[in-house]
C-alpha cells in the first residue's frame, strides 16, 4: 500500500507539472507576416510607394529586388502586361506569381500592371495572389487619371480590407517581436539583428524602390543614389572645316586620338526625402582637359593647344518602369579649343571659345547584365569665339549626342564605355571685299571615354 501510494503521488506531481508548464509552451513566439508588392509599367515606383504607405505597421513588405528575383526564379522573366487583366489567359502568370510568393515566404502578393485600357484611360490593374488557387481577394483596376490623393484613396478602398484582414493585430505583433532586439529583428527600435543592420533591412522592405514614407532610399541604385562620381580617360577628336570657302586664308583643322583626363559627378541633396520633384533634382558638374596637345601647320613647329570642357547644370531624375531612369537636364557648358600661335598665324587657325546653354534628355536602360546609356542635347551658343568673329552675320547652333555601355563590377561600382559627339553648324553673310569669305563652317567633336564610376 505504501509503495502504491508513493507511485500515485509521483504520477500526480508529474501531471501537475505538465499542466503547469504547458501554457509557456503554447506562448512561444510566432513568425510575423509579410507580403510582396510588385508593380510593372509606367510610374510603377510611385504606385508601389503609394501602396506601401497603406500597409499596416504590423505587416512587413519584402524587398522589391528580392521578390523580382523570386519571380524570375519562378519563370516569370518578362512583364505580365495585359495578360493579367484577361481572366482567360492569365493562369500561367498567376501560377508563377504564386510560386514566387511561396519562394519569398510571404502571405500573398499584390501584383499590379500600370497601363492604358481600351478606353484610352490610364489605370493600374491589381490582384492579390496567395497560396489559395480559388477566387482572388483583389481583382480590379484603379484609375490613374486624377490627382495622387485620389489615387491613394482609390487604392485604399480596394486594398484596405484585404490588408487589414491579413495583418496581425497590434498586440499579437508586439508579442511576436523579441524584446531584447535579438536575432529576429522586427521593430526593435533600429537595433541590429543577426545579419548586422535591422534598419537597413526595414528600409528595403517598407521603402519600395525610391524610399518609404519616411524618406528612406536604396543605396547604390541609380534611381535613388545620393551621389555618383566618374573618372576616366577620354580619347578626343576635333574636325573643323568651312563650307564654300572663297579666300585662301581659311584653314581647316583635324585631330583624333588625343588622350584627355575626365572627371564628372552628380549629387542629389534631397534624395533621402519623399518630396516630389525635389527628391530627384540633382546638381551636375564635369571637367575634361587634354594635357600635352600640340598642333602644327605644315612642317612648322608644334604649337601648344588648349582643349578643355566644363559642364555645370541641374538634372531631374525620373524612374521609368521597373529599373530604367530618364534624366532631364539643363545647364552651362564652356568649350575651349585654342592654338597658341603667333599673331599672323593666329588670324587663320579656327580658335573657338564656346559659352553654351545646353538642354537635353538622357536615359539609362537595363539590357541583361549591363545597362545602356543614351542621350541627346541642344546647344545654344551665347558666345562662340575668335573664328566666328571674322565673319559678318555669323549664326551658330549646336547639337550633341551620347551613347554607351555601363558594366557593373561590384556593389556601387561600374565600368563605363561612352561615346560623346557634338556638332556646331554655322552660316555667314560675307560681303564682297571682306578679308574672310565662306558660306559657313562645321565644327565637330568626338570623345571616346573609358571610365570607372561609383554610385552611392
Amino acid at each position: 500500500m505504501s509503495l502504491c501510494g508513493r507511485i500515485l503521488l509521483g504520477l500526480s506531481a508529474a501531471t501537475v507539472t505538465t499542466f503547469a508548464l504547458s501554457p509557456i509552451a503554447l506562448a512561444a513566439p510566432k513568425g510575423s507576416k509579410s507580403i510582396a508588392i510588385h508593380i510593372e509599367g509606367p510610374n510603377a515606383d510611385d504606385i508601389r510607394e503609394d501602396i506601401v504607405s497603406l500597409v499596416p505597421e504590423t505587416l512587413k513588405v519584402v524587398d522589391a529586388d528580392a521578390f523580382s528575383k523570386s519571380l524570375r526564379g519562378a519563370g516569370q522573366t518578362k512583364p505580365v502586361g495585359d495578360a493579367l487583366v484577361g481572366k482567360a489567359q492569365r493562369k500561367k502568370a498567376l501560377d508563377r506569381i504564386r510560386k514566387a510568393g511561396k519562394a519569398a515566404k510571404v502571405e500573398g502578393v499584390i501584383y499590379g500592371v500600370s497601363r492604358t485600357n481600351k478606353k484610352k484611360k490610364k489605370e493600374v490593374y491589381l490582384v492579390y495572389v496567395d497560396e489559395n488557387a480559388g477566387d482572388l481577394a483583389v481583382d480590379s483596376a484603379v484609375p490613374l487619371s486624377g490627382s495622387r490623393d485620389d489615387r491613394k484613396k482609390a487604392l485604399e478602398e480596394l486594398l484596405g480590407p484585404t490588408l487589414s484582414q491579413i495583418a496581425p493585430a497590434a498586440a499579437a505583433a508586439d508579442e511576436d517581436q523579441p524584446k531584447d532586439g535579438g536575432d529576429e529583428g522586427g521593430d526593435g527600435g533600429g537595433e541590429k539583428d543577426g545579419d548586422g543592420d535591422e534598419k537597413s533591412s526595414d528600409d528595403g522592405d517598407k521603402g519600395g524602390d525610391d524610399g518609404d514614407k519616411g524618406g528612406k532610399r536604396k543605396p547604390h541604385d541609380p534611381r535613388s543614389a545620393l551621389f555618383s562620381i566618374e573618372a576616366g580617360v577620354e580619347f578626343a577628336g576635333r574636325w573643323f572645316e568651312y563650307s564654300d570657302p572663297v579666300t585662301q586664308n581659311l584653314r581647316p583643322y583635324d585631330v583624333f586620338g588625343q588622350p584627355a583626363l575626365s572627371i564628372s559627378g552628380e549629387v542629389y541633396p534631397l534624395a533621402s526625402t519623399d518630396i516630389p520633384v525635389l527628391k530627384g533634382l540633382g546638381i551636375t558638374a564635369g571637367f575634361m582637359m587634354a594635357p600635352g596637345l600640340n598642333s602644327a601647320v605644315g612642317d612648322g613647329d608644334p604649337l601648344p593647344t588648349t582643349y578643355q570642357r566644363i559642364n555645370l547644370g541641374l538634372r531631374e531624375r525620373l524612374s521609368i518602369g521597373e529599373s530604367s531612369v530618364l534624366g532631364i537636364s539643363a545647364g552651362l557648358r564652356l568649350l575651349t579649343f585654342e592654338v597658341d600661335a603667333a599673331e599672323a598665324l593666329a588670324s587663320t587657325v579656327p580658335n573657338v571659345s564656346y559659352t553654351l546653354i545646353r538642354a537635353g534628355l538622357d536615359a539609362r536602360v537595363p539590357a541583361g547584365p549591363v545597362a545602356l546609356a543614351l542621350g541627346a542635347e541642344y546647344l545654344f551658343p551665347l558666345s562662340s569665339g575668335q573664328v566666328y568673329d571674322r565673319f559678318e552675320g555669323a549664326s551658330v547652333q549646336g547639337i550633341g549626342a551620347m551613347a554607351g555601355v555601363l558594366v557593373p563590377v561590384t556593389t556601387g561600382v561600374e565600368a563605363r564605355l561612352l561615346v560623346e559627339y557634338a556638332r556646331f553648324f554655322s552660316s555667314f553673310e560675307p560681303a564682297i571685299g571682306d578679308r574672310y569669305v565662306a558660306g559657313g563652317a562645321i565644327d565637330q567633336y568626338l570623345g571616346v571615354r573609358l571610365a570607372g564610376a561609383y554610385v552611392y
